[in-house]
């Protein structure tokens, strides 16, 4: 991660906010009020821009949905482009207005006749009625340098939440850390004992507790994203999948005192805990599980679950960077999270690509493929698990961290030790030196080649229906096939990672039937066919040298034989279907 320190951030954050001004055509101040919306919260829908004249001091409003109960938020917002300016008094002065607004139901009328226009009077009145209802909560966002002696009037106000410049530049960072959107604090009862680990013993502060398991399900019945879980490097397998799943639901059913002694127990990050030790309380901010997963996933839809089983519980406080060094700080946190996350897992074997599931080339992957209305599945069985609270926010599934890595791998054919036939190897592909140079790809041209890999192997299954020479091939050369094709359609012109291609790519898959499909389905054919061209030239030496056949399987494994054939010379007839392909 290059060094970061609070103006670099500050000038991340302006241009976050550009990036969503030129998308919604809002003017600045507006555009960062909705960037805060979309950067905080999972999905936030009916996005309303009411800031202008008499806009009531309301600058924007919208609503999230948990799967159980919709809450609606309510924005005032202060912009500037300046770094570390302090928030002036009058800024203060307009929270208490804007509290007031809600807060004194008796002066509501008067508000909206003098500081609402006619139009928008309506929509606040329902804000109205929700606040009234619980159903709404107040925000007031600036990033501008706190006013310490100001915001002393206004930070004890109940149900007003107040982000400065420091709470954004945090949110940023664990935004880049993949922890966005927060999670909500999570309560523990009946927590009789906290064992804190000495300062000494440790360099992260650790505590132990025995929680009720209760209180977990209760806090995953609000949590249908799995946010709490975001951290591990794996998500939960399926009770039908795992006999040691069932051996932890059955005791959690039947034997439910025994649980404490007979389970691991669970490891949980925060950025804070309070414990309470005479309402027997243990509160964490920002709570997240990074091993524990399988237990929690076993037990959570147990009915009449018991109040009775209990967990053990590693707490690990890490707070969040703040003051100077910012950079080695946010690096350091960022290590120390990510052993933890590891070294919590090793009782059971994990994937070289499960270990990769949560760096920064993968998180940012997955905030691209996200921002393009595409799930980028860092960790197995993901989308089987979300896939129905995603689709409903209109995210489809596009591609998984193995097979968009071998893509990956496939695309660099030129590369020394990479390409195709190291493709298939994939444990290797996310070990070292092999790994780093991966890393390197710009998440616009990673995106491209999901785009290329959706109609490629699309036309090359339609082909396989109807031509058995193709069927024969079992799929053994799709990572040559992919190469072959990206080497054609760079000859012809095209400009990887440019986001003109990637519009362009975009406009053919929405409608790929029937022109487009039809020249990549000649272009995919004309590059099968010369592969088999320079599979049968080195098949019949293979022969003569060895006395048997070269199967397709040891051929396009095999680093030398493909990458001849990468190498020779392209066909006419495959430039002229290239060219035809890359056309809008």
């Amino acid at each position: 991660m290059p060094a970061q320190d609070k103006s670099d951030l500050f000038e991340f954050m302006l241009d976050r906010v550009k990036e969503t001004q030129k998308q919604h055509l809002d003017a600045e101040p507006q555009a960062f009020g909705r960037w805060f919306a979309e950067l905080f919260f999972m999905n936030p829908r009916d996005i309303f821009v009411s800031d202008g004249s008499k806009d009531g001091k309301i600058d924007l409003f919208f609503a999230t949905d948990n799967g159980k109960t919709v809450l609606h938020h309510v924005l005032n917002t202060k912009f500037t482009k300046e770094f570390n300016k302090i928030a002036p008094p009058s800024f203060y002065q307009e929270i208490k207005y804007f509290w007031q607004a809600f807060e004194n139901r008796g002066a509501r009328a008067a508000y909206l006749e003098k500081a609402v226009k006619q139009e928008l009077r309506p929509r606040y009145k329902q804000l109205f009625e929700r606040y009234d209802n619980g159903a709404a909560e107040l925000m007031f966002v600036t990033n501008h340098r706190c006013n310490d002696a100001h915001f002393e009037q206004v930070k004890n106000i109940p149900a007003l939440k107040v982000f400065h410049m420091d709470d954004l530049i945090q949110c940023l960072v664990d935004d880049i850390d993949g922890a966005m959107p927060r999670t909500p604090p999570i309560s523990l009862n009946g927590i009789h004992a906290l064992l804190p680990a000495d300062q000494a013993d440790t360099e992260v502060a650790t505590s132990i507790v025995f929680a009720r398991l209760l209180d977990f399900i209760r806090y995953m019945e609000s949590d249908p994203f799995d946010l709490l879980f975001n951290r591990n490097v794996r998500v939960a397998i399926s009770i039908s999948r795992s006999q040691v799943n069932r051996g932890i639901r059955d005791t959690f059913k039947t034997s439910p005192k025994e649980f404490a002694f007979s389970n691991n127990g669970i490891t949980m990050l925060c950025e804070k805990q309070h414990y309470d030790p005479g309402q027997k309380v243990l509160m964490l901010e920002n709570p997240r599980v990074v091993n524990g997963s399988q237990t929690l996933h076993s037990i959570r839809d147990v009915p009449n679950p018991s109040a009775n089983a209990r967990v053990m519980v590693r707490v690990i406080e890490i707070e969040p960077p703040h003051g100077d060094s910012l950079d080695r700080k946010i690096q350091r946190r960022k290590e120390v999270i990510g052993k933890i996350a590891v070294r919590s897992n090793q009782q059971n074997p994990i994937k070289s690509w499960d270990l990769a599931s949560n760096d920064d080339f993968q998180l940012g992957l997955f905030r691209f493929f996200r921002n393009k209305g595409f799930f980028y599945e860092r960790r197995d069985r993901e989308w089987n698990q979300r896939s129905r609270e995603l689709r409903s926010v209109g995210i489809q599934y596009g591609t998984s961290i193995k097979w968009h890595t071998q893509l990956i791998a496939s695309f660099y054919w030129s590369t020394p030790r990479l390409g195709p036939a190291v493709a298939k190897r994939v444990a290797d592909l996310f070990e070292g030196e092999l790994y780093e140079s991966i890393r390197e790809t710009p998440a616009e041209l990673a995106f491209q080649l999901y785009l290329l890999d959706q109609m490629l192997s699309e036309s090359r299954s339609k082909l396989a229906t109807n031509k058995v020479y193709i069927r024969n091939l079992k799929y053994y050369e799709y990572f040559a096939l992919f190469s072959l094709v990206i080497r054609a359609l760079t000859e012809v012109g095209a400009r990887w990672g440019d986001p003109d291609l990637t519009a362009q790519l975009r406009g053919q898959r929405a409608e790929y039937y029937p022109t487009h499909y039809n020249q990549w389905r000649k272009l995919t054919k004309t590059c099968i066919d010369q592969i088999l061209v320079a599979f049968k030239k080195e098949s019949r030496g293979y022969s003569r040298r060895e006395g048997e056949d070269l199967t397709y399987a040891n051929y396009f494994k095999n680093q030398s034989y493909v990458a001849r054939m990468l190498k020779a010379k392209l066909t006419g007839d495959i430039k002229r279907r290239a060219r035809v392909a890359l056309k809008p």
